[in-house]
């Protein structure tokens, strides 16, 4: 009797087990057809988009801008548009607060683990939720020495009336502002009123002498071409044109400049999420990044990357400064209280709309 119930219950396992269908594998996640990024204008290696798109059969869209201030109201309005964007650090706090970048999962990108010590885990986004760091340098000047041929390492260049029709600032409102609060001494995160405006007067005696407030690959092309003499640009782009044009040369001012870090973010409603984050995956890959530097001429924030860089960019201390230099260097970073920022906020606004209506009837009389 035993023996038959076992049967029975042996024929009943099988019936309702044996013949069920086996579980079917997790499936793996399928690259998108299609990528969307949003990016400084020639900000990546000629080649870059091209490999990608040949190892991993997915078609690279690239859409240019020349501020940040283009990719906020861009998100604003349109969350879901691009799938990675390339911003400052500054830039990112800002995102973070208004709640337009996704959470990104670095289980998919392994390679985070070739970023440099000292850019890991940043105050800006702590934990890499939101962004992957790519690139670093800071905020300078680039002179052609075949016509400045004067031994100042200074942002008085920039206001020497001498040069007047050859001197271009960013098109950056904060980085021009800065610059004259380093040139005063100032500190550039600051919320005294009376300090910004400060600065006003120079700003505004320094406007007749510009040819621009400029991108800074247009000032990058300008100074290649002799067009311009002397210029507020970013590191990697005064090295570019230094390399093209022996006469110009990059350096950090004896004042002090800013220091940023660029990173790679995914928007809110990016479309294709996982893809992008291969994507970062990719650009973080040693060799990858190292064919990026060499041909941009940036400070990179992969150390996996040096064996695969140029020894002249991993010993241009015009980009990798010392520590001495760097300790006159600041990062943008929001401070004092809610109303301080936003009053600060809206003092630099008067001033660069004032700024931009002046350089414009100037134009107008010419």
């Amino acid at each position: 009797m035993r023996n038959r119930l076992v049967w029975v219950l042996l024929a009943s396992f099988i019936v309702v087990f044996g013949c069920a269908k086996p579980k079917e594998k997790t499936k793996e996640r399928k690259l998108s057809p299609v990528l969307n990024i949003y990016n400084w204008e020639a900000y990546l290696g000629p080649t870059t988009l091209g490999d990608f798109e040949k190892k991993f059969g997915v078609k690279v869209n690239l859409k240019t801008f020349e501020d940040e201030e283009e990719v906020v109201s861009m998100l604003q309005a349109h969350p879901g548009r691009y799938d990675i964007i390339v911003v400052s650090d500054d830039a990112i706090r800002e995102l973070i607060a208004m709640r337009l970048l996704a959470e990104i999962d670095i289980r998919n990108i392994p390679n985070l683990k070739n970023i440099e010590s000292k850019f890991r885990n940043p105050s800006y986004d702590p934990g890499h939720r939101h962004s992957v760091p790519y690139l670093w340098g800071t905020t300078g000047i680039a002179i052609n020495r075949a016509f400045v041929q004067e031994n100042v390492v200074s942002w008085s260049i920039l206001w020497n009336p001498k040069y007047k029709g050859k001197i271009a600032m960013l098109n950056n409102p904060d980085e021009v502002i800065g610059a004259a609060l380093k040139y005063l001494g100032h500190s550039l995160n600051i919320t005294n009123p009376t300090k910004i405006e400060d600065e006003r007067q120079m700003l505004l005696e320094q406007n007749p002498l510009l040819m621009g407030y400029l991108d800074t690959i247009e000032i990058r092309d300008k100074l290649i071409s002799n067009e311009l003499w002397a210029a507020q640009i970013y590191s990697g782009d005064g090295m570019f044109a230094a390399d093209k044009n022996k006469a110009v040369a990059y350096f950090v001012p004896k004042e002090g400049a800013a220091i940023w870090v660029d990173c790679l973010c995914v928007p809110r409603d990016a479309e294709h999420k996982h893809t992008a984050e291969v994507f970062i995956n990719y650009i973080l890959d040693p060799e990858t990044s190292g064919k990026i530097v060499n041909y941009l001429w940036y400070a990179n924030c992969n150390i996996a990357a040096r064996p695969y860089t140029g020894k002249e960019i991993l010993e241009s201390p015009s980009l990798y400064p010392s520590e001495d230099v760097l300790k006159k260097c600041e990062f943008f970073k929001p401070v004092g209280t809610e109303e301080e920022k936003g009053k600060s906020k809206e003092i630099i606004n008067k001033i660069w709309a004032q700024l931009q209506l002046k350089k414009t009837e100037k134009d107008k009389e010419q």
